[in-house]
């Protein structure tokens, strides 16, 4: 049997899906990895009671990032050449998931479009469609990666359609699941909104080759230096997600889940032992059912040695806090 080779930007057919990577169940054992990897403090998924008293299940929730990551792994199957992951736009979690679930993603190619440096690379725009094994829907979101081009020619090229007027934050509480309950003894924190929080805690980039290999990331670039960055291996864009969510975590104890990303913009590469740090804005927020759901922006910055800083995150998160705080 002959392997298959990774797509080229022109191998992409737009609404043609391609044949998905192997489902993934959600585990103990993932979400423990995944806990190791990224620190993240989100209550419900760290605790059986805090996550039944929020849900009602006596299944512990899955951390909404770990869910993402893995969607994005399995989104490989078209940009195993991937040269750079530039944006996430319009992810909504539907349903959240709990540990024990399996998930699937379908990926189906929308357009190409040229870069300003030439013919040898592209821009490509792909849907994804996660769900349950059973075909339940969890999430559908867009990815914009850039390609190689093996073929100039026979890339059908154009434009990238834009990510459409962002909803207004009212509309998130449809994903707020009707019997979801405020759980008692969390205690709820003001939000200022417009201050910045910096997170006095930065974070060190590490075991990078470990959460690619957890999510079933095929990209050759988070392995293989030879085809990363200027002979270094870049570091998947939801490692930053990650660790990203747990500064958040740390700086809004309140936090329960993430209902969904307004947009996650890859703004340079992070590399293994890069050192971040991270400042979280509240943007907006409203009260209801006993709970508050925010928008935040937060942004991460890479420091590399002494002196060099550079921004590589703009992340802008729907939360779920717990209410009642003025």
């Amino acid at each position: 049997m002959t392997p298959s080779s990774p797509p080229f930007a022109e191998d992409l057919v737009p609404g043609v899906a391609l044949d998905p990577a192997p489902d993934i169940t959600v585990d103990e054992g993932l979400a423990a990895q995944y806990l190791a990897l990224s620190g993240d403090q989100l209550g419900p998924t760290l605790s059986a009671p805090l996550s039944f008293a929020l849900t009602g299940r006596p299944e512990r929730l899955a951390n909404p990032a770990l869910v993402i990551s893995l969607s994005i792994g399995q989104s490989t199957v078209a940009t195993g050449r991937v040269i750079a992951n530039l944006r996430y736009d319009n992810l909504v979690l539907e349903r959240q998931v709990h540990v024990g679930e399996t998930l699937r993603t379908v990926v189906t190619p929308v357009a190409a479009a040229w870069t300003r440096s030439g013919t040898d690379r592209a821009k490509v725009l792909l849907d994804m469609s996660v769900t349950t094994h059973d075909g339940e829907r969890i999430a559908r979101y867009q990815r914009l990666a850039l390609l190689p081009v093996r073929d100039a020619e026979v890339l059908v090229a154009g434009d990238i359609p834009g990510a459409g007027d962002a909803p207004p934050l009212s509309h998130y509480w449809s994903v707020v699941p009707s019997g979801w309950s405020n759980p008692a003894g969390v205690t709820s924190r003001p939000l200022a909104l417009g201050s910045p929080w910096t997170d006095p805690l930065a974070d060190t980039v590490s075991s990078a080759r470990e959460l690619v290999r957890l999510t079933q990331n095929r990209a050759a670039a988070h392995r293989d230096a030879r085809v990363g960055s200027g002979g270094q291996r870049l570091v998947f864009g939801g490692h930053t997600v990650a660790l990203a969510q747990a500064s958040l975590s740390r700086l809004a104890p309140d936090l329960l889940t993430v209902l969904a990303w307004r947009s996650c913009d890859h703004l340079a590469p992070v590399f293994e032992d890069d050192t971040l740090s991270f400042e979280i804005v509240i943007d907006a927020v409203e009260r209801g059912r006993g709970f508050r759901i925010a928008d935040a922006t937060v942004r991460a910055t890479a420091h590399r040695g002494e002196t060099k800083s550079t921004p590589v995150l703009e992340w802008r998160p729907v939360l779920l806090l717990a209410g009642e705080a003025s």
